[in-house]
């Protein structure tokens, strides 16, 4: 039964990811296209296709949760339906981070690597959606504060790549940067995913022995607004990394 159970699990998990990949495809040539027919306001098109996307993502971690994949867990989410013009940052455990914030936080902007921009399957949601490139620095402030002066907030994970199994978090300054440059206030999400997949050492078939569970838990917004007056806003940045960092070493219980 349990051998049964795990090739079962891993049909579901590759069946899913295809359909991920066939729902992106799906979404950029066809209900973008229509949206851009009937929608002529360019802001409006946008929030509509980011809407689209936060509704995509929900029903991917449904369509998981339906097969027997992964079982989600929110705590302290309600205090974030309201939320508006933050930096949202996480630890980042699983290759499905950013879907799962995205799906269950509405009105969500994010950082993305430039690779994404030609990714045959992404390119056309993430141009479409708006995600901001992080090729340049100076664009990149300048689209952070236009779309936190929107109400949008910022996913960005401060590791800027998954992290590794059992070594100590290393926060580069990315994150601060926007946080500092754009004076906005930081949303921490701690992301727990037991047992352990999907991780950077890992293919998407290393399923584990039994159904995942990823947990999502939402803390209090971190007041950043003692850096946002430093003459020099390097050092700004370096301090604000580095308190972060111990933050999240100290709340997952990990060296620094």
């Amino acid at each position: 039964m349990q051998l049964a159970n795990y090739y079962w699990r891993l049909f579901a998990t590759g069946l899913c990811f295809v359909s991920f990949g066939l729902g992106a495809l799906f979404i950029s040539s066809i209900i973008f296209p229509l949206q851009t027919l009937f929608i002529k306001d360019k802001s409006k098109r946008s929030k509509v296709a980011r809407y689209t996307i936060h509704k995509a993502f929900r029903f991917f971690v449904v369509m998981m949760k339906f097969f027997g994949v992964l079982s989600v867990k929110l705590e302290n989410f309600t205090q974030l339906e309201n939320l508006r013009e933050h930096v949202v940052i996480a630890n980042h455990p699983s290759l499905i981070d950013v879907i799962l914030i995205i799906a269950y936080l509405p009105n969500a902007d994010c950082v993305v690597k430039s690779s994404l921009f030609t990714n045959p399957f992404l390119r056309g949601v993430v141009k479409r959606v708006g995600y901001i490139d992080n090729e340049s620095a100076e664009q990149l402030f300048i689209d952070c504060k236009k779309s936190l002066a929107s109400g949008c907030n910022i996913v960005v994970f401060p590791e800027g790549t998954r992290s590794e199994i059992g070594q100590p978090l290393h926060f580069k300054r990315g994150a601060a940067n926007i946080a500092v440059r754009c004076q906005a206030n930081y949303q921490p999400i701690f992301i727990s995913v037991q047992p352990s997949t999907l991780t950077k050492n890992k293919s998407w078939y290393d399923v584990p022995d039994k159904k995942f569970v990823i947990t999502l838990t939402a803390k209090a917004i971190i007041d950043n607004s003692v850096h946002f007056d430093e003459q020099n806003p390097s050092l700004a940045v370096r301090a604000l990394t580095r308190a972060t960092q111990q933050y999240f070493c100290k709340e997952l219980k990990l060296n620094d």
